[in-house]
Parts: C-alpha cells; sequence; structure tokens
C-alpha cells in the first residue's frame, strides 16, 4: 500500500503531519507491507497533482483509487485489512472511535500552536470536551 505524506522541512525525512503519522502507525501495527513516498508541497510532482488535485497528504492508493480522507482512510484500511490475517485496531463501541478522532484533532491543534502561551489554561477545557469532568 502506496501512502503519501508531506516532507519535513529538511526535504528529505518524513513530515511532522500527525495525520500522516497516525496512517504510518495503523499500517505498521497492522503488519502491513507499505511504502512511504514523501511529498514536497512546494515542489509537488505533476503526477501527484494528477493523482489528487487540490489535496494535501497523507493519501493511499489502493486497487488504483486515490483515498484522501484520513477519517475515510482509517475506515477502510479497517476494513480491507481485517482478520484473521490483520490486526482488529477499531475499538468494541464506534462512540470511542468518535471521541478518539475529537481528542486527537483537539491535541493537534493544541501542539501545533504556534504561540504556546495561546494554551494557557486551555488543557483542562479541551480535555474537558470530549472526557467527562467533574
Amino acid at each position: 500500500i502506496p501512502l503519501k505524506t508531506q516532507i519535513f522541512h529538511d526535504g528529505e525525512s518524513i513530515g511532522n503531519c500527525p495525520f500522516s503519522q497516525r496512517l504510518f502507525m495503523i499500517l505498521w501495527l497492522k503488519g502491513v507491507v507499505f511504502s512511504v513516498t514523501t511529498v514536497d508541497l512546494k515542489r509537488k510532482p505533476a503526477d501527484l497533482q494528477n493523482l489528487a488535485p487540490g489535496t494535501h497528504p497523507p493519501f493511499i492508493t489502493y486497487n488504483g483509487e486515490v483515498k484522501t480522507d484520513v477519517n475515510k482512510i482509517e475506515e477502510f484500511l479497517e476494513e480491507v485489512l481485517a482478520p484473521p490475517k490483520y490486526l482488529k485496531l477499531s475499538p468494541k463501541h464506534p462512540e470511542s472511535y468518535t471521541a478518539g478522532m475529537d481528542i486527537f484533532a483537539k491535541f493537534s491543534a493544541f501542539i501545533k500552536n504556534s504561540r504556546p502561551e495561546a494554551n494557557e489554561g486551555r488543557t483542562s477545557t479541551a480535555a474537558c470536551s470530549v472526557l467527562p469532568c467533574s
């Protein structure tokens, strides 16, 4: 399975996109053989522009079909890479998955904030919006 991900600012390494890293972890945990192609968004190759016009990595191609929505990619991987050959990673209760995505999105925004002082006092508020707090 080819995974396309953003390139790091050094022009060589895999970027720090948490969505790419999440897909990387899912594929790795399932034990899937996959390839990673880094994409420099400033110099996006023509073949990738034609493959997924208007989108940014991460995305995957599977049997000639391009998948660009990270949440849909996760669902797709869970359906296609299913037991008994591959480990099941989806939660028992679907609500857990939704809460996990919400926490992940908020945590990603929190750690990517270029103004850390703006995060002051938001840690407990962010957690309480997705977790029961007393």
